[in-house]
């Protein structure tokens, strides 16, 4: 579990995680660490940072450095290397035209609707669990290659990841993410992409994932999970959770975890009936 002089003394949660106390003293002290942890990052190491610091300012606020301290359970100095890892990254996915641009569907996701609309990844609109974190749903079989380019994919995976981490609870206790591969072919599995995703969500985007719940998987999905773990640290194969079983089998397992039909999607035998146009056109509305 990622621990600092933050969590000491706590103990963990149903998922392995410590939770540090945020006080004033904590938030300030942890930023100017954070800060002078920057200034020992060089240029010509981290080009990506410095174009950022000289090209879109404004993009780089208190708040959103927060965030990778939150992510990182305020380890400053991982704090730091993750931010500036984020900003080489997310040059290489955007491209120099758009990563400087807000992570809105008008800004740097204007000509990615065709892979943000295919239902692949999405997040579970008004759905928390008792902690707060937010719950992000993958259904695998949603993938159909033809229709995007594959990095227009993956720049959809960041757009929900960051959609996901947008309230401070799920910044400070992490998300969800629901794997729902079942009716997944084989043909479907992208390894490159996989590949990338599992880059960025370990490793780069702010986020705390404290669990992922791969939901029935089929009988060749244990080819892909040897894969899996080849590609993830040790930390994230701790936060995996394979349910095998029928629908209600799994529905009682992913129960235990406080996750009740109510925040499940239909497709899984849940209750929530998911409409990514309608909530992606909403948010279009309020400029996210």
């Amino acid at each position: 579990m990622a621990s600092s002089e933050a969590t000491q003394g706590q103990t963990p949660d149903q998922y392995g995680q410590l939770h540090p106390i945020e006080t004033p003293e904590l938030l300030a002290r942890k930023s100017t660490e954070f800060e002078q942890e920057l200034s020992k990052l060089s240029d010509q190491d981290w080009p990506g940072l410095k174009q950022a610091q000289e090209k879109c300012p404004e993009l780089l606020t208190d708040a959103f450095k927060l965030m990778f301290l939150r992510c990182e359970v305020f380890n400053a100095d991982l704090a730091a290397k993750r931010y500036a890892v984020y900003w080489e990254k997310r040059i290489e996915i955007f491209g120099p035209e758009r990563a400087y641009l807000p992570l809105t569907l008008d800004g740097a996701l204007k000509d990615d609707w065709t892979a943000l609309t295919t239902n692949f990844i999405q997040i579970i609109p008004g759905v928390r669990d008792a902690m707060g974190r937010s719950i992000i749903y993958v259904d695998s079989s949603k993938q159909d290659k033809t229709k995007y380019e594959k990095y227009s994919m993956v720049r959809t995976f960041w757009y929900m990841l960051h959609a996901a981490v947008e309230s401070e609870e799920a910044q400070q206790h992490g998300v969800v993410v629901m794997l729902f591969p079942h009716n997944a072919k084989i043909s479907q599995f992208d390894r490159e992409l996989l590949k990338i995703n599992i880059v960025s969500l370990q490793g780069v985007i702010p986020i705390r994932a404290s669990a992922i719940h791969l939901c029935r998987p089929p009988s060749f999905f244990k080819l892909v999970l040897v894969f899996v773990r080849l590609m993830t640290s040790k930390r994230t194969q701790k936060r995996m959770l394979v349910h095998f079983g029928d629908e209600k089998t799994v529905l009682e397992k992913i129960a235990n975890y406080g996750l009740d039909k109510d925040m499940v999607p239909t497709d899984l035998g849940g209750n929530v009936k998911l409409d990514v146009v309608s909530w992606l056109e909403q948010r279009k509305s309020e400029g996210k």
